[in-house]
């Protein structure tokens, strides 16, 4: 294992005394990449060095199988390992040691059956990895996980909690993986320091600047600080840099007449008798940015103040959402923008019940390919959309239908608890993150 890069704040990973081992930092700093390092490298010392890894739901599971054959490309060792895909799992050619991919959340708060039926072979585990622990849906469904693994550990075996701290100090990934180390869990806290020398110089000027510009949440980003966060959520949103101007897009196309829209993905967010309706059209041009071209926005509740509907059902909005497609592809032909044909678009849904009657509804409509968001996280979402904003991935083209959408980046917040009150408009927001996910998950 001598062999294997590992950063010194994770040599407790090499400890055969350490047992429980609780992860707590912020982004780029290593966690998943030294995991995974060092679950390679016990797959090749014996048969018997099998590793769970897992996350919060089985969608995630691509995401980690991914990541480990990453890293093992990274350390050119891919040649003693074979992997498949139904179910995750990869093997030591060497060893015949298994790493095998598990989601561990119930179907409900009190559903712990999850990792109740796993049994690796030989009834044994040399490591076990929760990662982006802190997305369960309670510790509920991580005390039942523990409870499986405990039952393989190997003597100098380990399980790793590793987890990025959540906004909400009353998150119960923060109340209970602290009291683990309280409890005798050996903690390890790294920076994007401690991994310096891994990183690309891009990576490392983003970062930089985020220290300089915005102190305060480089310390919840990549410090993995709890801090006050009161203000905006999608905080790194900045109409100077985010808004594209009309002018500025078609030049964009006079200077190279492909670039058009690859593909569309829209996100749908609806309500019926108060919550807003909106979808948010996304293109994804040539460069791989993700530029918003259109909003379709209904306020409910706006509108039963000031005329007499009782509220919008499903047929009403499926009209409504035609109207504005058709006159969306109008607006955008007139700007020179040419939008895909449906084949290259995905309408992507919210997985609650009410609005997959909308999307069934739609999809029985107009016929076009939809899909369901089921596997939604508030903080990762967020996160995500922060992220992407951040690396100045996304943009939004500056028209009136627009306008919206910007103000609901703006003014969405935390309140002084770290907390996001109800009762906020973000419908918008709540699109994005539909059209984003399936970017992001299933189609890149």
């Amino acid at each position: 294992m001598t062999t294997f890069p590992i950063p010194k704040p994770y040599k407790p990973l090499l400890d055969p005394k350490v047992r429980k081992i609780v992860e707590e930092s912020g982004r780029s700093t290593g966690k998943s990449t030294t995991n995974e390092t060092v679950a390679l490298a016990l797959t090749l010392q014996s048969k018997y060095n099998n590793v769970l890894y897992m996350r919060a739901e089985q969608r995630d599971l691509r995401d980690i199988f991914n990541s480990t054959i990453s890293t093992m490309q990274g350390l050119g060792v891919e040649r003693y390992f074979e992997s498949k895909t139904s179910p995750f799992e990869i093997t030591c050619i060497v060893t015949g040691a298994k790493i095998y991919f598990r989601g561990i959340n119930g179907k409900t708060v009190d559903d712990l059956t999850a990792t109740k039926g796993f049994t690796p072979q030989y009834k044994t585990l040399a490591l076990a990895i929760l990662d982006e622990a802190n997305e369960v849906k309670c510790f509920n469904h991580v005390r039942a996980a523990e409870t499986t693994v405990n039952k393989f550990l190997l003597p100098s075996a380990k399980i790793i909690y590793a987890y990025n701290p959540p906004a909400s100090r009353r998150h119960w990934a923060n109340i209970q993986f602290p009291e683990m180390v309280r409890n005798g869990a050996t903690r390890i806290h790294s920076t994007w320091e401690d991994i310096r020398r891994l990183l690309k110089a891009e990576t490392i000027e983003e970062i930089e600047r985020m220290r300089e510009q915005d102190p305060k949440h480089y310390r919840f980003w990549y410090g993995g600080e709890i801090v006050d966060l009161e203000g905006a959520v999608i905080w790194s949103f900045d109409r100077k840099k985010h808004l594209l101007p009309v002018s500025e897009l078609q030049n964009r196309i006079r200077a190279n007449i492909y670039y058009q829209p690859l593909a569309m993905f829209y996100g749908v967010d609806s309500g019926i008798t108060s919550d807003a309706t909106a979808v948010s059209a996304w293109g994804l041009y040539p460069d791989g940015r993700l530029i918003k071209l259109d909003t379709m926005y209904f306020d409910i509740a706006r509108a039963r103040r000031y005329t007499d509907i009782k509220g919008f059902s499903h047929t009403d909005q499926v009209l409504y959402m035609l109207d504005w497609y058709n006159g969306f592809k109008k607006r955008m032909s007139a700007l020179g923008i040419n939008i895909p044909p449906p084949e290259c678009e995905r309408w992507c849904f919210d997985g609650a019940a009410l609005t997959q009657d909308l999307m069934l509804e739609w999809e029985k409509t107009t016929h076009f390919n939809c899909v369901a968001v089921t596997n939604k996280d508030i903080e990762r979402d967020n996160a995500r959309l922060v992220n992407s904003y951040q690396s100045e991935l996304l943009a939004i083209l500056d028209t009136p239908e627009n306008a919206v959408s910007v103000e609901q980046l703006e003014t969405f917040s935390y309140d002084e608890n770290n907390e996001i009150p109800d009762g906020q408009a973000d419908h918008t927001i709540d699109a994005d993150k539909y059209a984003t996910y399936e970017f992001y998950y299933n189609y890149i």
